[in-house]
């Protein structure tokens, strides 16, 4: 590896330009992505590739920005969220559009443009023939130039249409070889921008970026510190008119934000997503926190322990890593073969509930929970999953008593410090966000 001097001055670089506080503690990864760029430019030296960056090549800044951005995704990612824009979201906002028949959407992080696809796929069949009457502005915005030219091509493997039935595949693609092209009726309604989102902390944002009537920013606040994170959510709220909606990841949860919302149940949403999500609200616009997050992001290569058994701690920094590569199927296999060789790791059982429920297969993904609590009966942010996990399976009373035994653990722990597998959630904030739950459900905290 390069000099830590270099590998630092990069370190807080990348930082500041992209706001990926993800990096801070990711030497590793970013090394072999900044590497890989060195190699590219016929660099034999890390720290001549430092001095270049350094010296302001602008053209290699985005290229190096394109490869420590992480952009995998897939059509109607989170039913629960397109469920909840399909049946009553979108409704209510076309309604009260109805006279001027304008619609403003922003797709924050739209990597390889899957996600405003899929708005613009729901947003045609609700205004059926009446669609070219309107004016929707569907803008997609990501750092990455790369996946930008891939989301204007609109060319997807099956990969990222994995959940799509045959027939709507039929439907919204053309077949091309191995690949498939979304038609041009959709993508005509979206256009895509290079976009830095650490502009909304400036004290000049884009006047552009104001008015609109939905914003999508799931799993982008991952990357930033939880401080900017927060910022960032407060600068969206001011982004959006006044009956606007602004739906986050389940990456972002509601952990982060439980001091910067109120628990309330929006007439807007149908009663089964209100039961699902219990959403609070940031007044007076609505905010959509989704039911159960997903896998983390922390990526580190794998090491082998003296004896060759893969550690747990390894093992899950490898699961992690082929996970935030879109290669679940080769992050299930990897887990089960941990599994196998440590069956008692509470935490394997515990990520491995998280690539289940990825996979929506929510009855492996609590067998794997309730595995992991056996295990450890102190496994905090395990019981927490728990609970959500059953809210969104719609069984409340057994999310209530998982929610419960959070705070009774919570109580007996310091309040500031860290939780094991919380993301940099304190366990202070875990507690907070079980209360807010817990009363949304109408139960005594």
């Amino acid at each position: 590896m390069s000099a830590p001097g270099a590998l630092e001055r990069l370190k807080r670089e990348v930082v500041a330009r992209t706001g990926h506080h993800y990096y801070v503690d990711k030497d590793k990864l970013l090394y072999e992505r900044s590497r890989e760029r060195m190699l590219a430019r016929g660099l034999t030296s890390f720290d001549a590739y430092v001095s270049l960056l350094e010296q302001g090549d602008s053209e290699e800044w985005r290229r190096l920005e394109d490869a420590v951005t992480i952009g995998e995704t897939y059509f109607f990612r989170y039913p629960d969220h397109f469920s909840a824009l399909r049946e009553s979201v979108l409704p209510r906002l076309i309604a009260a559009r109805q006279n001027v028949k304008s619609l403003r959407i922003w797709s924050i992080g739209c990597s390889n443009g899957a996600e405003p696809y899929s708005i613009a796929i729901v947003l045609r069949e609700l205004l059926g023939v009446e669609v070219d009457n309107w004016r929707i502005a569907l803008i997609g915005g990501d750092i990455s130039e790369k996946v930008l030219s891939a989301a204007r091509a609109g060319r997807y493997g099956a990969w990222a249409l994995r959940t799509m039935p045959a027939d709507d595949r039929a439907r919204y693609f053309d077949r091309d070889d191995q690949s498939w092209v979304l038609k041009r009726e959709y993508r005509s309604m979206a256009r895509f921008e290079r976009q830095n989102i650490l502009r909304l902390l400036s004290p000049t944002p884009p006047l552009e970026w104001s008015g609109f009537d939905l914003i999508l920013c799931r799993n982008v606040l991952i990357y930033f510190s939880p401080q900017q994170a927060v910022e960032i959510v407060e600068a969206l709220g001011r982004c959006l008119a006044p009956d606007g909606a602004l739906f986050l990841g389940h990456a972002e949860a509601t952990l982060t934000f439980s001091t910067h919302v109120h628990a309330a149940t929006s007439t807007a949403l149908p009663t089964e997503f209100a039961q699902v999500a219990a959403p609070p609200v940031i007044a007076p616009r609505n905010y959509f926190p989704p039911s159960v997050p997903p896998l983390p992001l922390a990526l580190a290569p794998m090491q082998k322990s003296s004896n060759d058994a893969v550690v747990a701690t390894d093992g899950v920094d490898r699961i992690q890593q082929l996970a935030d590569a879109g290669a679940y199927e080769d992050a299930e296999r990897l887990c089960a073969e941990c599994l196998r060789q440590q069956p008692t790791s509470a935490q394997l059982h515990y990520y491995d509930a998280i690539l289940h429920q990825v996979s929506d297969d929510p009855v492996s993904a609590e067998a794997a929970l309730r595995r992991a609590i056996y295990l450890d009966r102190a496994f905090v942010v395990a019981h927490h999953r728990l609970g959500m996990l059953m809210l969104a399976l719609g069984r409340q009373a057994e999310a209530r008593r998982s929610l419960q035994t959070v705070l009774r653990l919570a109580e007996a722990l310091d309040q500031q410090s860290n939780l094991p597998e919380g993301r940099g959630v304190s366990v202070g904030e875990l507690g907070d966000a079980a209360r807010l739950q817990l009363a949304a459900l109408g139960a005594v905290a």
